[in-house]
């Protein structure tokens, strides 16, 4: 029985940075048709109705691999959340399916990140949701637990949905604690990933190092904004991607339990000395300056965009299958960038490698051995991938990976330089922290996002204890209510 979405999905969902989702964009367009208008787009990306047998599939999965010649004319509905980029190259992919299959069209819904959480949220309660949604580390489980992903153990047992070429690791990132199922597969490694202005650090004399420690990159900082006026924008205000770093860095195994947060109030005073100090040295952007940015979309990002110095961060604090996006907008700028691990003390134990997206399979669907179908083919077909461009990560089939790698260099000069970044990653990383539990959201917007901006406003009365204090025991207050 599928239950209504529980409140906090949504409210999770909006709290996360862009760095960890892939930035905001304009939603794609639906094939041979203009992109439709906002009230339209939600009606129309409901799966369409399919023939009567697809309710039975649901039942029994096809033992082996599905032929989608068979469905009928159909179309499947797909939903992601994204970039420019992204929604370039899905729909090339979906496009390509179409021409093996034209019998198969596709109704493609792409939001920014915060627009498509709301709206698959309301698809849930309506039971409209697309056959495919992209799916987050951090949220998948909860969305198993309101009943709206299909179980796709069966369709591995049966050979319709191939997961032997993805190493076993990657396979149980999308496996639910609650009933040891596979509910989400895979779209792409990735990795925290800090893009910089090599241009300017080039233009400056300065060496960024990989494995920066938090004092090491204090002082290119304190350098750069000396010697150029541009600062660091400080990730989002709202996300606890910066902490769980910063919490891996201090040793923990998490940064959230079901009975509260891990860290000290020792620990987020430190924490928060790191923004107070920033800010009032100049070279970290204030709540002020933060307000005056676009933080939402990539092309806008003080990264590749701004009028002058003042407004301009030699660095963003992303994931590296934003590199690709990023690198994309900085080239319209004459910018070069580079990237590296984020800085903490101990940056091996800090860093790790995540799936950067999920692929899953919705309960609505009328259409679930074709929906696999489509989801095999976005994980195992060479030419799927070549048209993908890896932009959600290297892929986790690891001879698709390197079976795209010469085609793919061609038009993505990023992707020689991800795979890289992810095999140093993975020789200086320790293991991933386990997905969210469903609180985290409400922490996100209730207690992060406010003392953040207590910390980097130059004006507060509120001290790095005051801070470091406030974030343990609100934290625990919304574990304890939830």
């Amino acid at each position: 029985m599928k239950k209504k979405v529980i409140s906090v999905v949504l409210a999770s969902a909006m709290a996360m940075t862009l760095a960890a989702c892939g930035g905001a964009a304009p939603a794609a367009e639906a094939p041979a048709a203009e992109a439709p208008a906002a009230e339209e787009t939600t009606e129309e990306a409901a799966p369409a109705e399919e023939a009567p047998a697809a309710e039975e599939a649901a039942e029994a999965p096809a033992a082996g691999p599905y032929d989608p010649a068979s469905a009928g004319d159909v179309t499947i509905g797909f939903g992601w959340w994204g970039n420019q980029v992204r929604d370039e190259v899905t729909k090339a992919a979906t496009d390509h399916f179409t021409e093996l299959y034209p019998n198969v069209t596709f109704n493609l819904n792409a939001q920014t990140w915060n627009d498509y959480w709301a709206q698959m949220t309301s698809f849930s309660s309506s039971d409209t949701l697309p056959d495919l949604m992209q799916q987050d580390y951090a949220y998948f489980e909860q969305w198993v637990e309101a009943g709206d992903l299909l179980d796709l153990t069966p369709y591995v047992e049966s050979g319709a949905l191939d997961l032997s070429k993805l190493p076993e690791s990657i396979v149980q990132t999308g496996v639910s604690a609650s009933d040891g199922h596979i509910y989400a597969v895979c779209a792409g490694m990735n990795a925290p990933g800090l893009s910089y202005n090599k241009t300017l650090t080039d233009e400056l004399g300065i060496e960024v190092p990989d494995n920066m420690t938090w004092d090491q990159f204090v002082d290119i900082s304190r350098e750069i904004y000396e010697k150029s006026g541009v600062g660091v924008l400080w990730h989002n205000l709202n996300s606890e991607n910066p902490i769980t770093y910063f919490a891996r860095g201090k040793g923990h195994e998490a940064l959230f339990t079901t009975e509260g947060v891990t860290v000290t109030p020792e620990e987020m005073t430190e924490y928060y000395t790191r923004l107070k100090t920033g800010v009032e040295e100049g070279w970290l952007f204030s709540t002020e300056k933060c307000a005056s940015v676009d933080m939402a979309t990539i092309p806008q990002h003080p990264l590749v965009f701004g009028s002058d110095p003042s407004v301009r961060s030699w660095c963003a604090f992303n994931f590296s299958n934003q590199y690709l996006a990023f690198a994309n907008a900085a080239e319209a700028d004459g910018i070069e960038l580079g990237i590296t691990s984020w800085p903490e003390d101990n940056p091996t134990q800090a860093n790790y490698l995540k799936p950067s997206q999920f692929f899953s399979i919705t309960t609505d669907t009328k259409n679930p051995d074709l929906a696999v179908a489509v989801l095999n083919y976005l994980i195992n077909d060479v030419e799927a991938n070549t048209l993908l461009r890896a932009e959600r990560g290297i892929p986790a089939n690891t001879e698709v990976a390197a079976a795209i790698a010469e085609e793919v260099s061609k038009v993505d000069a990023s992707y020689p330089i991800i795979v890289d970044y992810l095999d140093f990653v993975g020789d200086n990383s320790s293991a991933i922290f386990p997905p969210l539990p469903g609180y985290a959201g409400t922490v996100n917007t209730d207690v992060i996002q406010h003392l953040t901006e207590e910390a980097l406003d130059p004006a507060s009365s509120e001290t790095a204890e005051d801070l470091g204090a406030a974030f343990v025991d609100e934290a625990n207050q919304v574990a304890s209510s939830y």
